[in-house]
């Protein structure tokens, strides 16, 4: 679909009108600034996607659909960050020791030599390198609930591990 100069000023305008609203309120859902930012961006990507029906509404109902999908894409990052807080499990709470990665003990990294090697993998990317789930998904070459899954399965076997050998 081809993009005309009517709809980049459509497009335009409407970043004009809405940019600023868009960010507070997304702000007020994500609590942080550069997610904010984020969401306002995926948002705008949505509405050029969407453009020929934002060109059949009406004044009121553009504003609407403008708020409707920033509250929609802040919110799905929303839930993308939770859900990788609470999956990336901390070595720290898998294995008992205190320290950052950084300082992890050779005992913790011995501990993730034991794994199987598609779950030493996921563990040493996000253990010993700090790798998000995205990042360790592009390094291994798998999904991101893949690795979401293995993090979760090598977070049990490390502390099986831990049991073992105390």
């Amino acid at each position: 679909m081809m993009q005309t100069n009517k709809d980049s000023s459509m497009i335009a305008e409407l970043y004009r009108m809405y940019e600023q609203r868009m960010f507070f309120e997304a702000r007020g859902i994500l609590s942080d600034d550069q997610l904010a930012e984020d969401a306002v961006h995926d948002a705008f990507l949505k509405l050029i996607r969407n453009r020929d029906r934002l060109a059949k509404l009406s004044t009121s109902q553009v504003s609407s659909y403008v708020r409707h999908t920033l509250r929609s894409c802040a919110i799905d990052i929303y839930r993308r960050n939770k859900r990788d807080r609470e999956n990336l499990c901390d070595i720290e709470e898998a294995t008992g020791v205190v320290g950052s990665c950084d300082n992890l003990n050779d005992g913790a990294l011995s501990l993730i030599e034991m794994l199987p090697l598609k779950y030493r993998g996921v563990a040493s990317c996000i253990y010993r390198h700090g790798l998000t789930a995205k990042e360790t998904a592009a390094v291994l070459m798998l999904t991101e609930s893949c690795v979401r899954k293995r993090c979760e399965r090598a977070k049990k076997m490390l502390a099986d591990l831990l049991n073992e050998t105390i």
